[in-house]
């Protein structure tokens, strides 16, 4: 099997831990450049977040020379910061590993939640805490994962092409934007009345803005419902479709501890650098594709959908309670460099290719899916 990050060695030593950032997967012997405490963290996801939506805010409201483009790159933030905040933030503060203090990371994960209009962390935490990570739910039918999808009208027993026209039909469907930011607000709307406090103020502030803000109708849905709303639950619906080889059969070898390792592959966001041996033509040609591919499709993957620790998700699983979120890469690549304990980690490289291993997982009959199932 290619070792594609060893290729992206073809540039320069300090371009490498911006390569690592990028594909989400380090070099043997790497060790990060940066180390962020909970509250750098914090402060650079909010800064995403809300700098996002101050751009796209003064972008549509002024409407100056080429305020689509800066629109464009608010939009880049905002959906950056507002995935961030549920899938780095508020998971962490789920799994108590965020700031390590309990209240602290119960009011932040409230906070970004809030932010985001998102799920009640309470919510949150009963879908993934209490029921995503225990070892009789995982991947299962009982998964809610599994439930959200089987929900969409994705089915086992399918082929591939049928589970991805399915896929193209819910990206592009009116229902599935509408139901989402239903539960959405529905969920806020049965908070504590501290939590309905922080939704009515932040919502009311959006809802607002066309009463006295140039432009302001536009503003809230070009600046804020887009990203916010639409974009961002697309984001959480193409990470969900490749998080885990969903109702995968288990393998007893790995025992009590590893059970998530055969479901579980780290996803990274990169293709193999052409080589200097190939022909100059031909390399051309490779290096076209390869910059076309870099910046309209794996970038934007690691940008608006595996954010964050996200790349290595399966050093998560591992080992959730990690204080090495932060630098999640290296300390994946670290426990292979010593030698895991556990089998060996599996990857998979490309978003959409992820997500085409789960479909084709599915591709089996539906008596075979349900004798695998039998095994668990």
């Amino acid at each position: 099997m290619q070792d594609i990050r060893a290729t992206y060695l073809r540039f320069p030593a300090w371009t490498q831990h911006f390569w690592t950032w990028q594909t989400g997967k380090a070099l043997p012997g790497q060790e990060p450049l940066l180390r962020h405490t909970w509250a750098s963290y914090l402060a650079v996801t909010l800064g995403l977040f809300l700098g996002g939506l101050t751009i796209s805010t003064v972008a549509v409201g002024v409407m100056f020379p080429l305020w689509y483009l800066a629109l464009l790159l608010g939009w880049i933030l905002t959906v950056t910061g507002a995935r961030m905040m549920v899938l780095v933030i508020a998971h962490q503060a789920l799994h108590r590993k965020f700031s390590g203090n309990a209240s602290a990371d119960w009011f932040w994960g409230e906070a970004v939640t809030v932010l985001s209009v998102f799920h009640t962390f309470q919510d949150f935490k009963e879908e993934h805490f209490d029921n995503h990570h225990r070892r009789e739910v995982f991947a299962t039918e009982a998964d809610p994962p599994v439930q959200f999808l089987l929900n969409l009208g994705f089915r086992t027993g399918r082929s591939r092409a049928a589970q991805w026209r399915r896929a193209w039909a819910v990206f592009l469907s009116p229902v599935f934007y509408g139901r989402g930011f239903l539960g959405r607000v529905g969920s806020n709307l049965k908070g504590g009345k501290v939590r309905l406090v922080g939704f009515a103020v932040w919502a009311g502030w959006w809802l607002s803005l066309p009463f006295w803000f140039p432009h302001g109708l536009l503003v809230l849905v070009l600046a804020f419902v887009l990203p916010v709303i639409l974009f961002a639950q697309l984001s959480a619906l193409l990470d969900r479709l490749g998080e885990h080889e969903w109702l995968a059969p288990r393998v007893p070898e790995y025992g009590h501890r590893y059970y998530t390792a055969a479901a579980t592959s780290a996803r990274y966001c990169g293709a193999p650098v052409p080589p200097r041996s190939m022909p100059a033509g031909r390399q051309l040609v490779a290096w076209v594709r390869w910059t076309a591919a870099t910046l309209f499709y794996h970038l934007p993957s690691r940008l608006l959908v595996v954010v964050g620790d996200l790349p290595n998700h399966d050093y998560h699983h591992r080992y959730p309670s990690t204080a090495d979120w932060t630098t999640a890469a290296y300390a994946r690549q670290r426990d292979i460099d010593t030698g895991p304990q556990g089998p060996a980690y599996q990857e998979v490289w490309g978003m959409g290719a992820a997500i085409d291993k789960v479909f084709r997982s599915w591709e089996g009959s539906q008596e075979e899916q349900r004798h695998a199932m039998s095994y668990r």
